[in-house]
């Protein structure tokens, strides 16, 4: 007991299985995958419509949602291209699909695409924004016909909106036309569009003041906003050579800017930027991968100079970076300094170097598990100084070699299992917060576990969403529900 309460102590985020919340909801005869959680209020975008759930037993709102409505039917352009949700500012973004535009010569200023603000807790603009409509802009060089074509959903951030796009001319002028974003404040009716260098790979905002762009090459550039001008290149960070792809995924903490809908946020709920980490999903068909990054390298404390900074792999990414193989099925979610992995029965994450990459996708598995990864290296350190490698309690990973290569970082990280075991069929959404773990299934009438013999019915008419929400954190030490891992001369064991 007494190594209990040390461990508890010592490392406090633990899994715990115990159900806090459960539902069923139908919402249409159609799936989405638009859909997200944030503080523990769900929403979906299908056939015209948004539902929200709110999962919450511990947060109060300054607005409440129903269960399900359909709020914005009849009520948008026929036509929608993107639908973003930002629960605790009470914020829906809307872009409608853009119309083609004719230009005649050089032009500048021209209206491409538009973005709508309206309220999620009520079918009307708004109250914050001083329009309800914005015209985004955008200046040609030649004649021709275009149209815009946003490359990902836009990307709220307090009162900053980004939204990245290209162009396309008819007919084509570029076998990769050139990127643009539009940055916005959504409250002040305010809007410009710059350029992006990079032959772009992939974008994320960190916060109203920075965001990141990969290239094709391999390259991290941080980029800084201005209060005049276009953004500014500060700082480049190289990747190693096997990380490299041609499209990639951010997965990151989402933006806790602009919180005041959620008055009774505890006070650690946000983490601070620099005990975060980002993770970066490379998109190929060759090798994928996930790179782990500490949000550290991407702080004001890197900001030394106006001049822009190269930085090779050999001076940050051992340091800073944990790599591991991966399944695209094998989903992740994350937040402040952890990762949710699920992962198969029988697959670990100490494995991921150099075994998932050649194991099956997730639903041909009967059940997986739910892993937490955590690269909190305060407590990392501290663990260090209690434990020795040779001490049977040290639970301490550090990244093993891939079979053809030697491992490219060293990042350790502590891992927990969740005991539960869960069924893969029909998963659709993983979602880590501060305090809790929450899985959905969608399109089943029911769902099995290991010591069940349920499986999902398909002949249900309508689509429904079952969640299960389970509490990570517990501080006392007398009930800990977690696999524990251990570390021996013999290799990997677990409790």
């Amino acid at each position: 007991m007494s190594s209990l309460k040390r461990l508890a102590t010592l490392w406090p985020s633990v899994c715990h299985a115990s159900t806090i919340f459960e539902v069923t909801v139908c919402v249409g005869d159609h799936s989405s995958e638009v859909y997200d959680m944030k503080c523990g209020i769900w929403w979906m975008w299908v056939n015209g419509n948004i539902f929200i759930r709110d999962c919450n037993t511990n947060i109060k709102l300054s607005h409440s949602f129903p269960i399900h409505e359909q709020f914005f039917q009849d009520r948008l352009p026929g036509a929608v291209r993107a639908v973003v949700v930002d629960p605790i500012q009470d914020l829906v973004v809307v872009v409608p699909f853009p119309d083609i535009c004719i230009v005649t010569g050089a032009e500048k200023n021209r209206h491409i695409f538009s973005v709508d603000f309206l309220s999620a807790s009520s079918p009307l603009p708004h109250p914050d924004s001083l329009d309800a409509s914005l015209k985004c802009q955008h200046s040609f060089e030649e004649s021709g016909r275009y149209r815009a074509a946003l490359t990902g959903d836009p990307v709220i951030c307090g009162d900053r909106i980004v939204v990245c796009y290209h162009t396309i001319s008819d007919p084509p002028r570029k076998v990769r036309p050139d990127v643009f974003i539009q940055v916005i404040d959504w409250r002040k009716g305010r809007t410009k569009s710059y350029p992006l260098r990079e032959d772009v790979a992939g974008f994320h905002l960190i916060d109203e003041q920075k965001f990141l762009v990969i290239d094709t090459r391999g390259i991290i550039t941080l980029y800084t906003l201005e209060e005049h001008g276009s953004p500014l290149r500060r700082v480049m960070y190289r990747l190693h050579e096997s990380v490299r792809a041609p499209f990639y995924l951010f997965h990151a903490t989402p933006s806790f800017h602009g919180a005041t809908a959620c008055p009774d946020l505890e006070p650690g709920y946000v983490p601070s930027p620099e005990s975060q980490i980002i993770v970066l999903k490379t998109l190929t068909n060759a090798c994928p991968v996930i790179l782990v990054i500490d949000m550290v390298i991407f702080s004001r404390k890197v900001l030394h100079s106006e001049a822009p900074v190269e930085v090779p792999w050999t001076e940050w990414g051992p340091q800073y970076t944990c790599c591991f193989r991966h399944h695209p099925s094998y989903q992740i979610s994350v937040f402040g300094s952890k990762i949710a992995y699920a992962l198969p029965r029988n697959v670990h994450p100490w494995e991921l170097n150099y075994k998932v990459g050649e194991r099956q996708a997730l639903a041909s598995h009967d059940r997986f598990y739910v892993h937490i990864l955590d690269f909190n290296q305060r407590a990392i350190a501290r663990a260090e100084n209690i434990y020795g490698p040779d001490s049977p309690t040290y639970f301490i990973c550090k990244p093993s070699e891939y079979r053809h290569a030697p491992a490219i970082s060293t990042r350790p990280y502590i891992v927990t299992v969740c005991h539960a075991r869960f069924s893969p069929f029909c998963l659709s959404g993983l979602f880590l917060e501060h305090d809790r773990l929450t899985l959905t299934w969608v399109g089943v009438l029911s769902y099995g576990f290991s010591d069940g013999s349920t499986r999902p019915n398909h002949s249900c008419g309508m689509t429904r969403f079952i969640f299960r929400s389970f509490p990570l954190y517990r501080w006392s030490s007398t009930r800990i529900l977690c696999t524990r891992i251990y570390i021996s001369s013999r290799g990997w064991r677990g409790s």
